[in-house]
């Protein structure tokens, strides 16, 4: 993520609200009925703040939209399959469904979940201060990615990512989901490719070295080819992971 780009993920954002948007989506609805019905579903959750398109609702509700309604066209495929596995998946795995579509879309969630991952790696843990310090260092002296990043904290915490450890501002992982779903997991790790905007990777370093996948346990053994994602030899026992039919 360069400097200077767009933060997008400003507001706190529920995982309620997202099952809504993607139940909505599943219902066939159409894009202005599932906003509207944003609008009603959110109406004594979210302040107003304001009458203009800026206010805080309708800031909460483009966000859901981008993840969910109004994705770019080279990931459309890969969002119907992000529909379809929430659809199919028990309600525990719906976190990590939403995981990979906020990481494909809002470069920012994946570049703070990429430093909050390697900080837990490397201590039990992390504070909003060295979230902060480290976006900063990346994206430049901004006020706003302060507050950013501490709503988004608060998001991974409702969310059952993190949790609070009663120092304020400081968190700890819940522990980590273990996925031995095999479409799944290989969806999460499309994800991972799109964020990082990388065209390949070797399997074994994409599945236990990509730290913005720090809630879940993957295992390389899960992995199979989709219609987008394909598969080819690099050196002895190296398998690598490269996309088929469409660039990020």
């Amino acid at each position: 993520m360069s400097r200077g780009a767009p933060i997008g993920f400003s507001q706190p954002i529920k995982q309620a609200w997202l099952d809504f948007t993607v139940q909505r989506k599943l219902e066939g609805k159409s894009h202005t009925e599932i906003r509207a019905a944003l609008n009603d579903f959110l109406s004594d959750q979210v302040s107003v703040g304001s009458t203009s398109r800026n206010s805080n609702r309708q800031k909460v509700i483009s966000i859901l939209s981008k993840i969910w309604l109004n994705v770019p066209q080279p990931i459309k495929s890969f969002r119907d399959e992000g529909l379809a596995l929430f659809k199919r998946l028990p309600e525990d795995r719906h976190v990590a469904v939403h995981w990979g579509m906020v990481m494909a879309v809002y470069p920012f969630f994946a570049t703070a979940a990429e430093h909050v991952g390697r900080l837990l790696r490397l201590q039990q843990y992390v504070s909003a201060a060295q979230l902060q310090k480290r976006l900063r260092e990346k994206m430049g002296e901004r006020d706003t990615i302060s507050a950013a990043a501490r709503k988004l904290m608060r998001c991974w915490v409702q969310w059952e990512v993190l949790k609070d450890t009663g120092k304020r501002g400081v968190y700890a992982a819940t522990g980590t989901h273990t996925i031995s779903d095999a479409q799944l997991t290989s969806w999460l790790l499309e994800s991972a490719l799109i964020a990082s905007q990388g065209q390949s990777a070797v399997l074994d370093n994409l599945v236990n070295y990509t730290p913005m996948l720090f809630p879940f346990n993957l295992s390389s053994r899960y992995f199979i080819p989709n219609e987008r994602l394909e598969t080819f030899s690099q050196g002895v026992n190296e398998v690598s992971v490269t996309f088929s039919h469409y660039e990020v």
